[in-house]
């Protein structure tokens, strides 16, 4: 049986919460044996905390998107920060920098960005790093404010081999592509080939990014084995020792303590 841990999907959209129950059975039919619902703001953060307590299989992520950081307060990061002691709380995010769909406000982006990479390293949890049109900055930001215990995901990386090398280079930091890698005119096989199987992390991004055959429905976690089917494709990999592996970098970067 397939052993994968999903690191990130929105499970909180309606159309998702709708069916719940479901999607989760079939996450475990299909072998996943944890999800990490990442937020958006304050308010999610809230909601998927509340899910998380419902469903032991569930984990999360909180934090301010950076489409999200227009209408998001500083006292949002203090609340944000007040519920870090939860148990279900297994890194900070979804956090980093978007220049795709509104370029005003990124000094607003970077201050966040930077805020929540400062709570990561005091509370010792990963942070998970989202880079629309954003990457080098993103990069570059991570390295000027690490230490040596900041550790992360790029999650749904689209950047150049350039820049995954760099990341690579940064101890404790991860890269995971989403089911975009099965559509035809994706043209990042090299990026996938070139990214070293202790780097990679699996994720859905559900309920966005669905991965043939499943294109033009709503993503869901169970769908994540046709990615890494795709994935260990590219790459030339045996399947099930890829697995293996990204199970294992899974484990050790949001749940240290069960290696």
């Amino acid at each position: 049986m397939n052993r994968i841990i999903d690191t990130h999907a929105h499970l909180y959209y309606p159309e998702l919460l709708s069916e719940l129950k479901d999607i989760l059975n079939r996450a475990k039919d299909n072998g996943i044996e944890k999800i990490i619902i990442p937020a958006v703001n304050l308010e999610t953060s809230l909601h998927i905390l509340k899910l998380t307590e419902e469903h032991e299989m569930l984990y999360c992520a909180i934090g301010i998107h950076p489409g999200d950081v227009k209408e998001s307060s500083f006292k949002d990061i203090d609340e944000i920060e007040k519920l870090i002691s939860h148990e279900k709380v297994v890194a900070i995010g979804e956090t980093g920098l978007d220049y795709y769909w509104d370029k005003s406000f990124i000094e607003k982006q970077k201050e966040f960005f930077k805020l929540q990479i400062e709570i990561a390293k005091d509370k010792n949890l990963p942070i998970v790093i989202h880079t629309r049109d954003s990457t080098e900055d993103a990069i570059n930001i991570v390295r000027e404010n690490r230490n040596g215990r900041l550790k992360g995901q790029f999650h749904c990386f689209s950047g150049s081999i350039e820049q995954l090398k760099e990341i690579t280079e940064l101890k404790n930091f991860y890269v995971s592509f989403c089911g975009n890698v099965t559509y035809k005119k994706n043209s990042g096989d090299d990026i996938v080939k070139a990214c070293p199987e202790g780097k990679l992390l699996s994720e859905t991004d559900s309920p966005f990014l669905p991965p043939v055959p499943y294109r033009g429905k709503k993503n869901e976690p169970s769908y994540i084995v046709k990615t890494l089917e795709k994935i260990s494709e590219i790459r030339n990999d045996d399947y099930d020792k890829l697995l293996e592996k990204i199970f294992y970098n899974s484990l050790e970067l949001f749940f240290p303590k069960s290696i």
